[in-house]
């Protein structure tokens, strides 16, 4: 069953640093080297310096990035700039973000700290492979620090929203930090230490599945660490390092968004536009019209009210729609060495039929990097188009809740790219200390 605890939070202290907009940051993996230079110009404490600090020429294995960063997370706790708070709690957490074209959401979930279980262990599911160059960074930064600096986040099923509720009984009226990021989406969060508020928190969390969103890499680092903390200092339940620090969110709230990421193909020897076409209608519906690729994406988001669709375009105001209209006959006769589980989502079908059995894309090209751009931002789709920088651009429906529970519990994993949860959860509002002797209550 799903353990989580409260815990003493270390958190920038607000009266010396001023807007918390400033020193926080998105997690390391989606920072680009333009912001990540930007971030660490912002303000001399951002949580870049420590979370996803700079190589230096001359590094090795007495001074690099990683003891910099300890040394850096040292100093600012014992000048005040980070504080520790007296007494355990949970972190009721908001986000609230605009999606373009649709509504304002708020997304609701706490932070706290999850026991860690090996995946097929115990209640936690992840959805996706893991590679280990990123694990061995985020190893060697723990192992300095002895924090967990940025959050997992991941989901549970509460219909009722009692884990949540439970918290909000005892919510202040105003947010004990709060923070706008560069994409616009304002972070609240609130510190809940009432033992009633915890205590219903924690029970109503017990026998619920985790279901991973985002963050597998730093999961299994966790794991990694906890491991090595073990043979140092033996198992203990009450350890900080047998627990991982966690954004779990209610999936069964309305603030969950998963956008789409959508594909370009380039360098696919002999492609045609109407190539394709014909290969695809001697299998599918497919409708040409009139439009931009922006149309093409409205398009392909309507048909999946109704059923399975995907769109695609080579530019030139014109793009088409195919559609899935027998989809499990469709998925039988040509998905048989996906797993029942893989085989109707919008991604298998565009990887797995039209980009490997219409157009010879491999998966294991698509794997190595090669014929295949990946787009969250469908405009970049359409000036790649323009540039002549891909061939063809195709649009996806995004994967659905229930598509990823259903593959999370089945044991399989989703293609590379699969889901992406806007947004994503700030780094630098919360710090979870794992070192040898830190604790969580019993």
């Amino acid at each position: 069953m799903a353990e989580v605890k409260p815990f003493r939070g270390i958190h920038y202290d607000v009266k010396r640093v001023g807007d918390l907009t400033r020193v926080v940051a998105p997690p390391y993996d989606v920072i680009s080297p333009e912001e990540q230079e930007a971030l660490h110009r912002r303000h001399p404490k951002n949580i870049t310096w420590v979370d996803f600090g700079m190589a230096k020429a001359g590094d090795g294995p007495g001074v690099n990035k990683y003891t910099r960063a300890a040394a850096w997370f040292r100093e600012w706790l014992a000048e005040g700039t980070l504080v520790r708070d007296a007494v355990p709690s949970l972190y009721y957490y908001e986000q609230e973000f605009t999606i373009p074209g649709k509504r304002t959401f708020v997304r609701k979930g706490f932070l706290g700290a999850l026991k860690l279980s090996a995946f097929g262990e115990g209640e936690v599911f992840p959805h996706e492979r893991t590679l280990s160059k990123p694990k061995e960074d985020r190893l060697a930064l723990m192992r300095a620090t002895d924090v967990h600096m940025s959050p997992i986040f991941a989901l549970y099923s509460d219909p009722k929203d009692e884990v949540l509720s439970s918290l909000r009984s005892a919510m202040s009226a105003a947010p004990d930090m709060a923070a706008v990021d560069d994409l616009g989406v304002k972070h609240r969060v609130w510190t809940v230490s009432a033992p009633k508020a915890l205590l219903g928190a924690v029970e109503g969390m017990q026998g619920k599945g985790v279901f991973i969103a985002d963050g597998h890499h730093r999961y299994e680092t966790a794991l990694a660490f906890r491991d090595e903390m073990r043979k140092k200092h033996g198992a203990n339940p009450a350890a900080a390092y047998e627990h991982v620090l966690m954004f779990l969110c209610n999936m069964d709230d309305e603030g969950i968004v998963i956008l789409p990421t959508h594909r370009g193909i380039h360098s696919v020897p002999g492609f045609s536009e109407e190539g394709l076409l014909s290969k695809m209608r001697a299998h599918l519906p497919v409708e040409s019209r009139d439009g931009s690729p922006e149309d093409a994406m409205r398009a392909v988001e309507e048909a999946g009210k109704k059923g399975k669709a995907i769109a695609w375009s080579t530019g030139g105001n014109r793009y088409h729609v195919a559609d899935f209209p027998d989809l499990p006959a469709f998925c039988d006769k040509f998905l048989q060495k996906f797993p029942p589980q893989l085989r109707p989502l919008d991604v298998v079908l565009l990887h797995g039929f039209i980009l490997e059995q219409l157009l010879g894309i491999s998966p294991e090209a698509v794997t190595a990097g090669q014929c295949v751009k990946y787009y969250k931002d469908p405009s970049k789709a359409t000036a790649d188009l323009a540039s002549g920088a891909i061939q063809a651009a195709f649009f996806m429906n995004a994967v659905t809740i229930p598509e990823f529970r259903d593959v999370s519990l089945s044991g399989h994993v989703l293609p590379q790219k699969s889901t992406f949860f806007y947004p994503k959860i700030g780094t630098g509002l919360l710090i979870f200390p794992v070192a040898a002797d830190d604790r969580v209550p019993g």
